[in-house]
């Protein structure tokens, strides 16, 4: 049965958000209670949050359990489905490798490097000659969100054939579409021009160089007992393999999904991208690349190449600085680099658990005060007036935006 512990959430989030500069008013106690508030308000089973600055862990906590079941705890190495903080941590990284090594540019068609991008009629092949690679980062390609290519009763290559002649709905350029279908495209460029398959490719570009010991896609079985069962579907409960059902159709393996990680390996990550690319002697990216990457490309609008930055009911919180950056999984991931504070924030929980409408609207609320309130322990304090509280906070306890 959900609880809600609304006396001493008013105390937190009246020092958090009545005022525009709220005072550091949390311990790192405080946090835990948090996490164990969400729990007990079924925003998930249990999860891991993280807060690092520079190469400091200021603190790290895993919380709950696996499953409702409450049979086993979480553990900080557990590792978790991070769903569409793939399209950062795995495609986009494969992308800024490729531009930084001259093998692909942004404003490249993407028809150059995947000739089966057309269809389904003799217009919507015309629209996508125009489409580039900078289009599909940016989700201004012109696609819809997703389709259901998983319901198809067909090969992979035909469900791959359905991608590619998914309609347009607006033209190349025109409006931002947030669009896994674009990504999904993106990750076949990655594998045309480096010739295998991208879970590969990054694995040995990326993850190994960085010691990313437990990152990667289709996990070992002998795993299993790590890896954070996600939703419960009629074919049974979803552990050990992707959430996302388009994925799973697809091999495992996709531009928009499919990646698996720890806290621990997503630190590694973050801490490369505050120190421009390298991290203990080993680089991966030129800062230009970072700095080309994560910038977003029209003021009026977050998106970035890939990643996204604040602006409304930012997952990153209220105190999180504009030159920020970061992505959210639909399983209940999210992670954010302040590259102003030198800060990173990582919050991985299987919110879909034990199926996908336990997300609405709890972990949406708790997930915003979770990164709000690692930044009160910080003493970081600055409000960032791009983004503002999230609704039900602010029908619940009267706070004023």
């Amino acid at each position: 049965m959900r609880r809600f512990y609304i006396m001493t959430l008013s105390l937190i989030m009246a020092s958090l958000f009545l005022t525009g500069c709220a005072r550091h008013m949390l311990k790192y106690d405080s946090l835990t209670k948090i996490l164990e508030d969400a729990v007990a308000d079924s925003a998930w089973p249990g999860g891991v949050l993280m807060i690092g600055q520079g190469d400091e862990i200021i603190y790290q906590q895993a919380i709950g359990y696996h499953t409702y079941s409450q049979e086993k705890t979480t553990e900080i190495n557990d590792i978790f489905d991070l769903a569409s903080i793939s399209k950062v941590v795995g495609t986009t990284s494969a992308v800024m490798k490729l531009v930084e090594n001259g093998q692909l540019s942004l404003d490249d068609p993407a028809v150059k490097y995947v000739p089966e991008l057309q269809g389904p009629d003799d217009i919507q092949t015309a629209l996508k000659r125009s489409i580039t690679v900078r289009h599909l980062l940016t989700h201004t390609a012109g696609f819809e969100p997703f389709r259901l290519f998983y319901k198809m009763d067909c090969t992979v290559e035909a469900r791959w054939d359905s991608v590619f002649q998914s309609e347009l709905k607006t033209k190349p350029g025109a409006q931002t579409v947030y669009s896994d279908i674009g990504l999904m495209i993106m990750g076949k460029i990655v594998e045309s021009i480096t010739g295998m398959p991208q879970n590969e490719y990054l694995e040995k570009t990326i993850f190994a160089p960085l010691k990313m010991i437990d990152t990667g896609y289709l996990p070992d079985p002998a795993l299993l007992d790590r890896i954070i069962p996600t939703e419960i579907k009629e074919e049974g409960l979803i552990h050990g393999y992707v959430h996302d059902e388009n994925t799973h159709s697809l091999g495992g393996v996709a531009g928009h999904a499919g990646l698996f990680s720890t806290i621990l390996d997503l630190s590694r990550f973050c801490r490369m991208m505050l120190h421009d690319g390298e991290l203990d002697g080993v680089r991966i990216f030129n800062p230009e690349t970072i700095k080309l990457f994560t910038t977003r490309i029209d003021p009026n609008n977050s998106r970035c190449l890939g990643w996204d930055s604040p602006e409304g009911e930012c997952s990153g919180g209220i105190y999180i600085s504009p030159h920020s950056f970061g992505h959210t999984g639909y399983t209940g991931t999210s992670l954010w680099i302040d590259t102003e504070n030198n800060v990173y924030v990582i919050l991985l929980t299987n919110a879909v658990h034990p199926d996908r409408s336990y997300k609405y609207p709890n972990y949406f609320e708790w997930r915003q005060l979770l990164h709000s309130a690692a930044y009160e322990e910080l003493e970081l304090t600055k409000r960032n007036h791009e983004v503002r509280l999230k609704e039900g906070w602010v029908k619940k306890f009267g706070i004023q935006r």
